[in-house]
């Protein structure tokens, strides 16, 4: 059972804002910080960056305040039996939080739902602190942490939602106020991929996605993706997907009604040679890849001038195993060269 007895999000105090209390019995107390703070421990006033949490455990000393001009934070006070918040691994010990935004926007919504009282409030309630703690336990495990760890996520956010942007190394590292070379490390190790890695996965799972569910053509789906070149767009989707465009669109029956499959083509949605239609909302990490179906002569035209690094099974930009002339100097990909006729 979770009661939330109080709760508020974006409270602002002044610079000589003090709390001091003790966390009453059966109630934990949560704070998000979006401001530094200090918190007292061991008799000692410890100071804290925006971002930071706190869970304080049923008995514990609460004491903090303000150490800049405003201090401003979440807080929630509460009751739960749920074992992600009983058994949390830090009470009584601030911690960062990764993605603060995420995080404010849950309590956001637990605030609203708390105040309507509906027939379904006490499981959207319980859901949303699963939510919560799930996300907030998985930063309390982190045995590392990096001043640009929160910046870092942003950028990993806008490259997924906006893929079609014209991204390079150095204009991501420009942004974040880091060098090229120190923000691929940064990158690879925070996200598991490289900057420009996760730019094609982007794209790629946009344009799986349009050419699933629209009937544009690949010309417009490859410039909405952010490719200035046809040739580049079909030759990097069938690296990463082992199909041309064309071909993972006839593999897959479409939203349309005016592009629905007939029934043999439907049916080689249970064939391993097709790309998995679910794998479309999946994003790249776990796409198969498959044969490709006999192809069609644009298909065999495409295959006819395919870039001979095209068997390769992805661009590896950061610590790049390929050739020198594909990259530029900014370890970005160059634009193929047309073959000539």
């Amino acid at each position: 059972m979770n009661t939330i007895h109080f709760i508020g999000y974006s409270a602002v105090h002044p610079s000589d804002f003090h709390f001091e209390t003790t966390t009453a019995p059966g109630q934990y107390t949560l704070l998000l910080v979006s401001t530094p703070v200090q918190f007292l421990a061991g008799g000692q006033w410890l100071e804290y960056p925006e971002g930071t949490a706190m869970l304080y455990a049923p008995g514990q000393h609460i004491c903090y305040r303000a150490c800049g001009e405003t201090y401003q934070n979440d807080w929630m006070r509460f009751t739960s039996d749920d074992p992600l918040v009983t058994q949390f691994p830090l009470p009584g010990i601030p911690f960062p939080v990764s993605d603060t935004a995420y995080c404010h926007n849950l309590i956001k919504l637990l605030t609203w739902e708390a105040s309507l009282s509906s027939d379904d409030s006490d499981q959207i309630i319980s859901n949303l602190l699963k939510a919560l703690f799930l996300r907030l336990r998985q930063d309390t495990a982190r045995r590392e942490t990096s001043a640009h760890a929160s910046r870092l996520l942003q950028l990993h956010k806008k490259i997924y939602n906006s893929p079609h942007l014209p991204w390079n190394i150095r204009s991501m590292a420009d942004e974040l106020h880091l060098s090229a070379g120190y923000l691929q490390i940064l990158y690879k190790k925070t996200f598991g991929v490289s900057c420009m890695d996760d730019v094609i996965a982007s794209r790629i799972r946009m344009a799986r996605e349009q050419l699933a569910y629209t009937d544009k053509p690949v010309a417009e789906i490859a410039d909405a993706c952010g490719y200035r070149n046809v040739e580049h767009f079909c030759r990097q989707f069938r690296q990463q997907t082992g199909f041309t465009p064309g071909a993972f669109r006839r593999s897959v029956p479409s939203a349309l009604p005016q592009n629905n499959v007939s029934a043999p083509g439907a049916s080689l949605l249970h064939n391993a040679s097709v790309p998995d239609a679910s794998l479309l909302h999946n994003g790249m990490k776990h796409a198969k890849k498959e044969t490709p179906p006999k192809a069609s002569p644009e298909d065999a035209s495409f295959l006819k001038h395919a870039s001979p690094f095209s068997g390769m099974p992805h661009y590896n930009v950061a610590g790049s195993d390929l050739p020198s002339d594909v990259l530029d100097s900014e370890g970005n990909i160059l634009p193929p060269h047309k073959p000539e006729f």
